[in-house]
């Protein structure tokens, strides 16, 4: 039995109540295909952007949001104001949803896309360049999608068949099809098939094939790319590991990993890489963290879930987004910690969104930490926090 499904048996022992929710997940854990694909379907339930936060119930009854609605990114109708308490938006029948930068994106169970806020440049997909959708709007032309992603105004969908499609913005290379044009309508990404998971950085997608390879295209700026340059791929390249089980995009950097240890590639200011220094990396480096169960990047700050259930965090810590109760930087993972200053527990689920964290607890509750000024936070107003404290959202489980 791999470590992951060691986690979540755990956790089931100790919370009989979701076992129901956590066995669909141990199912597809328990197939051919990656971890990191399990994993990322588990984690649909809870995804931060930005300035906002999303958690999904895991029937897909209904979504909530909170957190910044300019350009109506909360997918929430009933105001434009900010949202300090979450409030439920618009959709249902849902199996995953995505934040990106100004827009975000839905899944539903029948294969179909919707997306709202910004579409400056066509990031809905919908075939219309409009400044902004609200409410969510289907994008016709994709169907039988399985994963999708939403970046810095471009979008990049799995099909059931093992293909990625893209959209949007693409003026570093980002939708992978060979150009720099923008497209207001999804376009297969190039040379690569039989993919299984998916993720998008500020400016550049990564992909993770059944075989276990992880291909990548886009921004090159930071290194994050892994090529040992900083060139822009404008075509998916190969991430020189192989044996990939599990990885994660940030805005400007990835995490690999790889035969049970970490590796990251990309920018490391403020130490956010979490290799111990602030050198930007063009190759993979190693880092030093064991028992990985899953892992999520943000603008400035890393997550990675144990399979002991705790979470430990590195980066940039300046609103506290690492969540070890100080404001100092953290250049090698140090755990997080409750407003009791007691470590937090029995995690099944973690989201880092621009400079705020997420962790859902296997009886439901959700804890955040980290920048609050639009209330993603969810805990009913603006202040940020340096641990992690109860959010206000709904139970999922119920």
């Amino acid at each position: 039995m791999n470590t992951f499904k060691k986690c979540f048996w755990n956790v089931i022992a100790k919370n009989r109540m979701h076992a129901a929710a956590l066995i669909s997940v141990l199912t597809l854990a328990s197939s051919p295909i990656p971890a990191s694909a399990a994993i990322n379907v588990y984690d649909s339930l809870l995804s931060a952007g930005e300035s906002t936060t999303f958690l999904v119930k895991s029937d897909g009854s209904a979504f909530y949001a909170a957190g910044s609605n300019a350009s109506g990114k909360l997918g929430y109708t009933g105001s434009t104001s900010n949202q300090t308490v979450p409030v439920q938006s618009v959709g249902t029948d849902i199996a995953m949803v995505d934040a990106g930068l100004s827009h975000s994106v839905l899944l539903r169970k029948d294969g179909t896309v919707w997306s709202w806020g910004s579409a400056t440049y066509g990031e809905t997909g919908t075939g219309l360049k409009t400044g902004v959708s609200n409410p969510p709007v289907q994008n016709v032309f994709l169907n039988n999608v399985k994963e999708v992603r939403a970046g810095n105004n471009f979008t990049l969908a799995l099909k059931q068949d093992g293909t990625v499609w893209a959209y949007g913005k693409n003026s570093d290379g980002q939708l992978g099809i060979g150009t720099k044009d923008y497209s207001l309508k999804p376009l297969q990404v190039l040379g690569i098939s039989d993919i299984v998971a998916i993720d998008a950085g500020d400016d550049f997608g990564a992909a993770l094939s059944s075989d276990g390879s992880l291909w990548v295209w886009g921004n090159g700026a930071y290194g994050a790319l892994g090529q040992g340059d900083k060139a822009d791929q404008l075509l998916p390249v190969r991430y020189p590991l192989d044996n990939v089980q599990d990885f994660a995009v940030g805005s400007d950097r990835i995490y690999v990993l790889a035969d049970g240890f970490l590796y990251g590639s990309g920018s490391n200011s403020s130490g956010k890489l979490g290799d111990g220094t602030t050198t930007t990396r063009l190759s993979p480096t190693f880092i030093n963290i064991s028992n990985v169960a899953d892992i999520d990047a943000g603008d400035t700050q890393t997550l990675v879930l144990k399979t002991d259930g705790t979470v430990w965090a590195w980066g940039q810590n300046t609103n506290g987004e690492v969540g070890d109760g100080t404001k100092q930087n953290a250049k090698v993972p140090v755990q997080v910690i409750d407003t009791s200053a007691l470590p937090l527990t029995d995690v099944i689920a973690i989201d880092a969104g621009g400079t705020h964290s997420h962790a859902l607890k296997a009886d439901g509750t959700l804890w955040s930490w980290g920048s609050n000024a639009s209330g993603q936070l969810g805990i009913g107003n603006s202040v940020s926090e340096r641990f992690a404290s109860r959010s206000k959202f709904p139970n999922p489980f119920r």
